[in-house]
């Protein structure tokens, strides 16, 4: 007999492209066990996207990796509260560096079941896990490996991510006094070389995370369209079901009214006989 936690435990540890059809025989079997609640529950889950699914993958087969991510994701936060900039900035590139393997981890891991993620996945999940180290609502949902779509967190910070949704950020202003002193040595078209570098890769960083933020948008409409094609799906499959039930009822229910007609012709003959019996008295 199957219940909730083997069910979403099936359903999430799979492929994306078997879901529709495991959950509609887990829904069978909790209909034909009675269980209407169960199959309600069940039917009510939610096929994951591609990149959740990698989450999920990353998340069921690398659990330790995980774990070390998220106390990260708390070690940052403490440092956030204790406003302390050395750990900040330490514990920040740590991050960064946590986050990059941890996407890589989980690409492989896709490519390892048939799955090569584009790069609007592997933004997705980047974004995904970056989110999870901030929200303690999305960090248990990877944690248990049934994240269903694409999370962002739009917080401020040393976690702040820019959301697909949000418009474009503005390329930052490189102020001269904001970059390292010159240093001994250095003549004044090395400073001015290096501060324009400086610039120029300020700028790129800044397009980069313009044109990441633009492909998420793009990605998220694919998502929500595949997501509303999927509940259609499931709509069609319950209406077949339902129409199916229907046409065995009816078949049923004519069945039994031929027998009652029958019945009612058989009767018929025994009282014309009876009343010809009675009349020839």
């Amino acid at each position: 007999m199957v219940d909730l936690e083997s069910a979403v435990d099936e359903l999430y540890a799979g492929s994306p492209d078997d879901f529709i059809e495991r959950r509609k025989a887990l829904v069978t079997q909790a209909r034909a066990a009675k269980d209407r609640a169960l199959a309600t529950a069940v039917g009510a889950l939610r096929r994951p996207t591609r990149s959740a699914w990698l989450v999920n993958l990353y998340a069921r087969r690398a659990p330790d990796e995980l774990a070390a991510l998220l106390d990260l994701g708390e070690a940052l936060q403490n440092a956030q509260r204790q406003l302390s900039g050395p750990d900040l900035r330490r514990l920040s590139a740590d991050r960064g560096k946590a986050l990059a393997a941890a996407t890589r981890r989980a690409v492989e891991l896709g490519h390892d079941h048939g799955y090569d993620a584009p790069e609007a996945a592997r933004v997705e999940v980047s974004q995904t896990l970056q989110a999870a180290l901030a929200d303690p609502e999305v960090a248990a949902q990877v944690r248990a490996g049934t994240v269903t779509q694409a999370q962002a967190y739009g917080g401020f910070g040393p976690f702040a991510l820019a959301s697909p949704t949000d418009g474009a950020p503005p390329e930052p202003k490189v102020e001269p006094e904001s970059l390292e002193p010159a240093t001994e040595g250095e003549t004044d078209d090395d400073e001015a070389e290096r501060r324009a570098e400086a610039e120029r890769r300020t700028v790129a960083e800044s397009r980069l995370q313009t044109a990441e933020a633009a492909l998420g948008a793009a990605a998220d409409d694919a998502e929500a369209a595949t997501a509303r094609a999927d509940e259609l799906a499931d709509r069609v499959e319950t209406l077949r079901a339902e129409i199916a039930e229907a046409e065995q009822e009816e078949a049923e229910a004519r069945r039994q009214a031929r027998a009652a007609r029958k019945t009612v012709a058989e009767l018929e003959d025994a009282v014309r006989s009876a009343r010809q019996t009675y009349e020839a008295l």
